[in-house]
């Protein structure tokens, strides 16, 4: 499994390469993202799926988070996720 990103002039699309095919999972241009992955069937796919999400925001944006900010985004989508999980595997 890998990600690859496409150019097509002012798009970037962000493709998960597997098994001789290829899932676009995210879209970029235009001052907009398009998820293309409407449904993740993996903790892989949907690890790829964020990664692309990251990059595509700092792409889109002049403005950069910092390593710090993007830790805290993660320390707060663990945290939910952690919830969630023990509330439904109860």
């Amino acid at each position: 499994m890998q990600l690859k990103i496409l150019r097509d002039g002012n798009r970037i699309t962000y493709i998960l390469a597997r098994d001789g095919e290829s899932i676009p999972l995210v879209s970029v241009g235009d001052g907009e993202i398009k998820v293309l992955k409407g449904r993740i069937t993996s903790p892989e796919i949907a690890l790829l799926l964020a990664s692309a999400l990251k990059h595509a925001v700092s792409m889109m944006s002049n403005i950069l988070l910092t390593e710090e900010e993007w830790r805290e985004l993660e320390r707060f989508w663990a945290k939910e996720y952690d919830a969630i999980w023990r509330n439904t595997s109860k």
